[in-house]
C-alpha cells in the first residue's frame, strides 16, 4: 500500500482536495513524492501525532488530507512539467510558479488548521504535547500563536510559528535571554524586548526558509508580476528585510539598554558626595 492510499481510497477522492489531478494519475506515480510530503509533516508534529491525525474521523483528519495532498502535488509539480515537455507540450515557468504557490497556500491552510486543533484537542491518544517542538515552547518567551502575530503579523499562522520554535529558542540563547533575566520587573522594557525577539526570529526565518514557506502578508512582500522575475531577486529582497529587521532589533535593544540603565540609579554624584565624616573642611575668609 502507498502512502496515499493511506489516506485516499481513490484518485477520485484525492481530486476532492486538489481537482488538477488528472484522473489517469496512480498513487505509485505520486509515491515519491508523498513520501517526502509525509517526512515534512511529520517531522514537525511527531509521527505519533500523524497517525493520531490518520486515526481520526473529524476535521483533524480531514485537514491531514488536505495538507499532505497539496504538499505532495507540490513536489510532485517539476516531475510533471518534465514529462508533459517530453509529450511535447509547451510548459510556461509562470504557470508553474502559480500552481506551486497555490499548492503551497492550501497546504499552509490544512497545517494551520491541523495544527490549531491538535493544541486544543485533549482526547488521551494525542501525541501532540509529546512532540520536541512542543516540549521546547515551554521554554520560550512568545508561546503561542497569537501573541507572535500581535508583536510581529504572520496571518496568525500555526505552521509559521511552531517552524520557528527552534530560531525563537536560538535568538534567546544567542544573548536576548540575558535581557529578558534583567527586564522582568520593568514591563516597558519587556514589552519592547517581546517584539524585538518576534522580529528577530522573523529575521532568521528570511535567510533560511524559501519564500514559499512564509504566510502570505510576508510572502507578498517579495510577489511581482515582471516576466523576468528571478529567484536571485527574491533572495536579495529576503536578505535585504532581514538587514532591516536586524537593525530594527538593534534600536530596540539599545532603547532597553537605556530603560534600564536609568532605572537602575537615580542619584547624581557630584564632587561632595564622596566625602566623609572625618575630612577636614577649611573654609576660606
Amino acid at each position: 500500500m502507498t502512502i496515499l492510499e493511506e489516506l485516499f481510497k481513490t484518485i477520485e477522492e484525492l481530486r476532492k482536495y486538489v481537482p488538477s489531478v488528472e484522473s489517469n494519475t496512480t498513487f505509485d506515480q505520486l509515491n515519491s513524492s508523498a513520501t517526502s510530503a509525509k517526512k515534512q509533516i511529520s517531522a514537525l508534529i511527531s509521527s505519533d501525532a500523524y497517525k493520531y491525525a490518520l486515526d481520526n474521523t473529524g476535521e483533524i483528519h480531514s485537514s491531514l488530507l488536505t495538507a499532505m495532498a497539496n504538499l505532495t502535488l507540490s513536489k510532485q509539480l517539476v516531475f510533471d512539467a518534465i514529462t508533459r515537455r517530453k509529450a511535447g507540450v509547451e510548459v510556461y515557468k509562470y504557470e508553474l510558479e502559480a500552481m506551486k504557490r497555490s499548492f503551497v497556500e492550501n497546504y499552509y491552510n490544512g497545517m494551520d488548521t491541523l495544527i490549531q486543533l491538535l493544541d486544543k484537542d485533549t482526547t488521551e491518544g494525542n501525541k501532540w504535547r509529546e512532540s520536541r517542538y512542543y516540549k521546547i515552547i515551554e521554554t520560550l518567551k512568545i508561546k503561542d500563536t497569537d501573541n507572535f502575530d500581535l508583536l510581529y503579523p504572520i496571518d496568525l499562522s500555526y505552521l509559521f510559528f511552531f517552524r520557528t520554535v527552534p530560531l525563537q529558542k536560538e535568538v534567546l540563547e544567542e544573548g536576548m535571554k540575558g535581557y529578558f533575566d534583567r527586564a522582568k520587573d520593568n514591563e516597558d522594557a519587556m514589552n519592547m524586548l517581546l517584539r524585538a525577539l518576534a522580529k528577530m526570529t522573523v529575521a532568521i526565518a528570511l535567510r533560511r526558509f524559501d519564500i514559499i514557506e512564509f504566510p502570505s502578508t510576508i510572502r507578498n512582500l517579495f510577489e511581482d508580476s515582471k516576466v523576468n522575475r528571478s529567484g536571485r531577486d527574491e533572495q536579495l529582497q529576503m536578505l535585504s528585510l532581514s538587514e532591516q529587521l536586524s537593525a530594527e532589533v538593534k534600536a530596540l535593544l539599545q532603547d532597553v539598554d537605556l530603560i534600564l540603565s536609568t532605572n537602575d540609579s537615580t542619584t547624581i554624584d557630584t564632587e561632595s558626595t564622596y566625602n566623609t565624616p572625618d575630612d577636614k573642611i577649611v573654609m576660606m575668609p
